[in-house]
C-alpha cells in the first residue's frame, strides 16, 4: 500500500472528497489522528466566500455501509433532540449515500465519509469537567431506550473466541516478547473470556458504545459527543460498566453522576462489566492477529504498540469484584 494509514489525503483524493459533498475549493488537509479502523484528516476549504472546515474519516478496512450510516445518522438526530450534541454527517451531492470510495493509489480501494469539523478542546479523563456531560449524556440516551429492533448485539462487545494458547504459541517465533506477555497472563485471560461468555445479554437497547473522555468536544457552546460509528445494540448496564472503567479514577464519580441524572441502569455483578472486557480482550487478539498478517506490514507498529497497552492493562477478576463491590457502595 502506497498511501500510508498515517499520511494526509493526496491532492487528487482532497480535490474528489470536496468534489463528491460540495464542499468548495479545496485550500489544505491535515491529519489530526488514526485509530484501529481507520484515521481523521483535517479539510479546509473556501465555500461560498467563506474558509470552512470538516471532518473526513478514512476507512482502512472498508467496514463503512450506506445502511449503518444511515441507521448511526437517525439515532444521532434521536440523541441530539433529548440533549445529547453530535456533528452532522453529510452527505454526498448526488443524493445517493454519505460513502465515497476512491482509488487513493494503493492495492484497494479506499472508503471516506465527511462530517462538520468541531472546533474545541478534547476532554480528559484527568478533567472532573468531563462527568457531568457523560453521565447526562448516557443516562438520556438510555432513557431514549430505543428499540434494537431484533438487531444483534455485535460480538465485539459480548463474544470472545480467541484461544489464547494457541495465538501465544503461533506468535513465539516472530513476535517473543507478545507471546511472553500472553503467557504471563494466561490465568487472567481464561477467567475473563469466561466472564465474557458467561453474561447474559438481556435487555438491549440502542447505544452510543463508546462514550468516553476522548470523544468529548468543549465548544463554546458547550460539549458534543463525537465517533457515533459503532452505535448500535447493547445493554445499558454493560455499557455504564464500560464508561465506568474506561474512565480510571473518574468511574465512581461517574457512576454517582448517572445515578443523579436519573440513569435507568445500574451495577451489581462482574457480568455488568464484561462488556469492557470484551472490548479489552478481542482489541487484544485482533491487533495480535494482524501481527502474524505479512499482508499489512503498514499497520504493525500501531498493532505492536496496542498489544503493549491493552495487555498492561487488562484487570484480573479479583479486580472486577473489589469494583463491583465499590460500586454497590457508591449506587
Amino acid at each position: 500500500m502506497s498511501f500510508s494509514p498515517d499520511d494526509t489525503l493526496p491532492t487528487a483524493s482532497l480535490a474528489a472528497v470536496c468534489d463528491a459533498y460540495g464542499l468548495g475549493a479545496p485550500i489544505e488537509t491535515a491529519f489530526v489522528a488514526r485509530g484501529a479502523m481507520g484515521a481523521v484528516n483535517k479539510i479546509t476549504s473556501e465555500l461560498a466566500g467563506r474558509r470552512r472546515c470538516w471532518t473526513v474519516k478514512r476507512s482502512y478496512w472498508g467496514h463503512y455501509t450506506e445502511e449503518a450510516i444511515r441507521r448511526e445518522v437517525e439515532f444521532t438526530e434521536e440523541c441530539r433532540a433529548v440533549g445529547v450534541s453530535g456533528p452532522r454527517s453529510i452527505e454526498r451531492i448526488d443524493g445517493d449515500g454519505f460513502v465515497l470510495t476512491l482509488d487513493d493509489q494503493s492495492e484497494a480501494s479506499t472508503q471516506y465519509r465527511v462530517l462538520d469539523w468541531l472546533d474545541g478542546r478534547v476532554g480528559s479523563t484527568d478533567d472532573s469537567d468531563t462527568v457531568e456531560p457523560m453521565a447526562r449524556w448516557l443516562a438520556a440516551i438510555h432513557r431514549l431506550a430505543e428499540d434494537a429492533g431484533g438487531q444483534p448485539i455485535d460480538p465485539w462487545f459480548v463474544r470472545v473466541d480467541y484461544q489464547w494458547d494457541d495465538l501465544a504459541a503461533r506468535l513465539a517465533g516472530s513476535m517473543p516478547e507478545v507471546a511472553e506477555q500472553l503467557r504471563l497472563r494466561r490465568t487472567d485471560l481464561l477467567e475473563l473470556t469466561a466472564v465474557v461468555n458467561g453474561a447474559p445479554q438481556r435487555g438491549a437497547v440502542w447505544c452510543h458504545t463508546d462514550v468516553g473522555a476522548d470523544n468529548l468536544i468543549w465548544r463554546s457552546d458547550g460539549p458534543w459527543l463525537i465517533d457515533w460509528e459503532n452505535s448500535g445494540p447493547l445493554v445499558p448496564r454493560q455499557e455504564l460498566g464500560s464508561m465506568v472503567r474506561g474512565n480510571g479514577d473518574r468511574g465512581l464519580e461517574l457512576y454517582r453522576a448517572y445515578r443523579r441524572a436519573d440513569g435507568p441502569a445500574g451495577i451489581t455483578e462482574p457480568d455488568d462489566l464484561a462488556t469492557s472486557v470484551a472490548v479489552q480482550l478481542n482489541f487484544l487478539g485482533v491487533q495480535s492477529e494482524l501481527l502474524l498478517n505479512p499482508d499489512y506490514p503498514e499497520q504493525h507498529d500501531f498493532a505492536r504498540n496496542a498489544v503493549g497497552n491493552v495487555g498492561s492493562r487488562l484487570p484480573t477478576l479479583a479486580e472486577l469484584e473489589k469494583r463491583i463491590v465499590e460500586l454497590n457502595a457508591a449506587g
